[in-house]
């Protein structure tokens, strides 16, 4: 089974299988999404979840923080889609929390 993303920024949807990360589905797709470590400890590839639900497999807390994720941010590296979903990737000077 897999899940449909939306990715407004690329005017695109993916098929992201179940157990694979938003960010390893959009990066085979030949996008380019911001990322680093791919190991939910830098932060870098943080997003919007503007709909749906995901699984957040362990990340660092000061990768993301509690008011971040409350405030409906996630990390696409560590990101298991639920349901279809909607994201879009922060930019570099984005208000994280604006």
């Amino acid at each position: 089974m897999a899940f449909t993303v939306r990715l407004p920024q690329y005017d695109l949807e993916i098929e992201v299988p179940r157990g694979m990360t938003i960010l390893d589905a959009a990066l085979d797709e030949d996008l380019d999404w911001p990322f680093f470590c791919r190991g939910g400890t830098c932060g870098k590839c943080k997003s919007v979840l503007v709909s749906g639900e995901v699984d957040l497999k362990p990340y660092a807390g000061f990768a993301l923080t509690e008011a971040e994720r409350a405030s409906g941010l996630i990390l696409a590296c560590r990101a298991l889609p639920l349901s279809d979903c909607e994201v879009i990737h922060l930019e570099p000077g984005d208000d994280v929390l604006g």
